[in-house]
């Protein structure tokens, strides 16, 4: 018999298989190493999974303080694990502050009990975008572009003709005028033949 599984239990799966996708890691690898440079130990962070690398939270705020420079965040370098879960509960409060949206935020227990690893990566492409978007091409961004809103096209303001204060308050030829044509100037009688053959 095989095992049945919930919705939840589903979709954790779907998402932790999505996470595995060797390229998705690879691009977000990358990226650390663009924007950290030395400060990241490069070796260590290619032989080792990426939530692995990041669940201290002492990457993270590293991270923060080479784009925002020293000392925006504490760097703990610590095993406890509350010590650990307080320095990524730092870092996601404070991309919060600079603009990254609530939905693609991940929850503590997301990267440090691996509950859903792709939803880290979610907030680090969002997070890439933020940075790009502050800080120009200085910093590359991954993931998908988001699309910019566009402004609707300005309706051009009613001629003075058609003001309220002018007598005639509306447009007639806006509306489809045609100069009182109705049933009885043109000679429509329900229940009886219409001659349209001109005399």
């Amino acid at each position: 018999m095989a095992d049945i599984t919930n919705l939840d239990q589903d979709l954790k799966v779907s998402r932790i298989n999505k996470y595995r996708n060797p390229q998705l890691q690879l691009d977000v690898k990358t990226w650390l190493v663009q924007v950290m440079g030395s400060a990241v130990d490069e070796q260590q962070l290619a032989s080792t999974d990426l939530v692995e690398f990041l669940k201290s939270g002492a990457v993270l705020c590293t991270l923060i303080n080479c784009v925002w420079g020293p000392n925006t965040l504490p760097v703990k370098s610590s095993k406890m694990a509350f010590v650990q879960m307080e320095s990524i509960e730092l870092f996601l409060n404070f991309i919060k502050s600079q603009g990254v949206p609530q939905d693609e935020l991940f929850q503590t227990v997301d990267l440090f009990e691996y509950q859903d690893p792709y939803q880290v990566v979610m907030a680090i492409q969002a997070l890439s975008r933020l940075i790009h978007k502050k800080f120009g091409d200085k910093y590359p961004y991954i993931g998908p572009t988001i699309a910019t809103k566009h402004e609707r096209p300005k309706v051009p303001p009613k001629p003075q003709k058609f003001s309220a204060t002018s007598g005639m308050p509306w447009s007639t030829m806006e509306y489809g005028y045609t100069k009182g044509s109705n049933q009885k100037t043109e000679k429509v009688v329900f229940g009886a033949r219409r001659d349209i053959v001109n005399h």
